[in-house]
């Protein structure tokens, strides 16, 4: 009696436990088919050195994720530009839930996408979940990194824009140009 008892709490154990939605995360999956590689500002595969999450994209536009996240291949170049294959649970959102998620990759050392100086992200996907076979991420597109500008550099830009506009605004007492000065 006890191992039926115990078996059968196993299995609903294991049942309650994939009550969320299962996604497929992997960038290069010929038969789905996904290949959307994700490329460097200077062109060559993502590879080591970055990181890649799902994030969950809220209906107010903000963006939950979803984890674990995952790196870039390194066994070639031609595999750098695609993640390493997991599968991610979307939690809340079980059999039969559309979602939609954003891809976004960023450099390993920053510790997150926001801190990372080149970083980029996907287009939107919507997908209709399953319970038991993770959902590939068809119609995900791939993307190339862009360096982002610090703020201090864009502050020297404003400034600098500032500084040219002021340069070159007549002075105040200046007569070239005035509409009120009678002619001589």
């Amino acid at each position: 009696m006890k191992p039926r008892l115990i078996i059968g709490l196993c299995v609903v154990g294991c049942v309650g436990g994939y009550g969320q939605g299962l996604i497929d995360f992997d960038t290069y999956s010929p038969g789905a088919p996904v290949n959307a590689p994700v490329f460097r500002p200077d062109g060559t595969g993502a590879g080591a050195g970055f990181t890649a999450g799902l994030f969950l994209v809220q209906s107010g536009g903000s963006l939950e994720p979803l984890f674990p996240t995952t790196v870039f291949k390194t066994f070639s170049p031609a595999t750098a530009p695609y993640v390493l294959e997991t599968n991610l649970i979307v939690p809340g959102h079980g059999l039969g839930a559309t979602v939609t998620v954003r891809m976004r990759a960023w450099e390993t050392a920053a510790g997150s996408y926001e801190a990372a100086v080149i970083r980029g992200e996907s287009n939107d996907i919507p997908m209709r979940l399953h319970d038991l076979n993770p959902v590939p991420l068809m119609g995900l597109q791939g993307f190339t990194m862009v360096p982002e500008p610090a703020t201090a550099a864009l502050g020297f830009l404003g400034a600098a824009a500032f500084w040219l506009a002021a340069a070159t605004r007549p002075s105040r007492g200046s007569t070239v140009g005035s509409p009120n000065k009678p002619a001589s």
